[in-house]
């Protein structure tokens, strides 16, 4: 299920958060701070992505929604351009939380460090997973007489993924 898939990764972002917030240090809890800015934009951008997946798919199983690639490649990309920005590439403000984090972690113990290094990856696994299983592949014979995905939602996904790799050069 594509939501789950969203979901699972909204609740290792969480667990950075409640990590910073409960560190007590302030480079914790300003990373926990810009992690929740990111992932504001960035989970709300991917739950829309599965939600225009669904509306030209009508099912939310990420195995009946193979291909997409094929039938809108700018969907796609701006659906790579979420799920790199979720699991915290270069501009993107969840890098710069989560490197706030990574330090902030080490401060406090090496196995905290591990443990951080761990929910991350798990995270960049799901909306990786997510990336390559909607639109790679050969699409479902129920996808062959899909329409092409309208402009109006590209831009609402662009919407969310110019902020969170924008709004960096506007952090303290």
């Amino acid at each position: 299920d594509m939501k789950c898939l969203v979901a699972y990764s909204s609740v290792g972002h969480m667990s950075l958060v409640t990590l910073g917030c409960l560190s007590n240090i302030s480079m914790g809890v300003k990373g926990a701070l810009f992690i929740m800015i990111g992932h504001g934009l960035c989970s709300s951008g991917m739950f829309s992505l599965v939600n225009v997946f669904y509306s030209h798919s009508g099912y939310r199983n990420l195995y009946m929604n193979k291909g997409f690639l094929m039938k809108s490649p700018i969907l796609c990309l701006v659906g790579f351009l979420l799920c790199s920005s979720n699991m915290a590439a270069p501009t993107s403000l969840n890098l710069l939380g989560e490197v706030l984090m990574f330090i902030c972690s080490y401060v406090i113990s090496f196995c905290f460090l591990l443990l951080l290094m761990a929910m991350t990856m798990v995270s960049r696994v799901y909306s990786l997973h997510l990336y390559t299983s909607t639109c790679h592949g050969k699409g479902s014979e129920s996808m062959m007489g899909w329409d092409i995905v309208s402009y109006s939602s590209v831009f609402v996904l662009l919407a969310h993924w110019l902020p969170l790799n924008f709004l960096f050069l506007f952090m303290p």
